[in-house]
């Protein structure tokens, strides 16, 4: 199906901002180190050193680095489905 209202709409004259890309401090060779490394996705001896900093910080045996909010609230709901109604069985999916 073909977009047949293309003309009804305008491009931005200016870029709109959702955030601004910004790096303050050793990010920037966070970054760098990754790509060098071959390491540019949720794992890598950055990510490990962030895991385990979080779960000292929260005091818990292990801590995940996730890659993204909607994971983080997905592994959320599913662990309060969990702790409401235990764990489902094997291939039943979440609760």
């Amino acid at each position: 199906m073909a977009f047949t209202r293309k003309d009804e709409f305008k491009a931005f004259d200016k870029k709109v901002w959702l955030a601004s890309p910004t790096m303050h401090g050793e990010e920037l060779a966070y970054v760098t180190e990754a790509y060098e490394t071959n390491w540019m996705s949720t794992v890598g001896e950055n990510i490990n050193q962030v895991e385990k900093i979080a779960a000292e910080k929260a005091e818990v045996k292990y801590a995940v680095g996730l890659s993204c909010c909607t994971a983080a609230l997905h592994l959320c709901c599913k662990l309060a489905g969990e702790r409401l109604y235990g764990k489902p069985a094997i291939s039943h999916g979440a609760l």
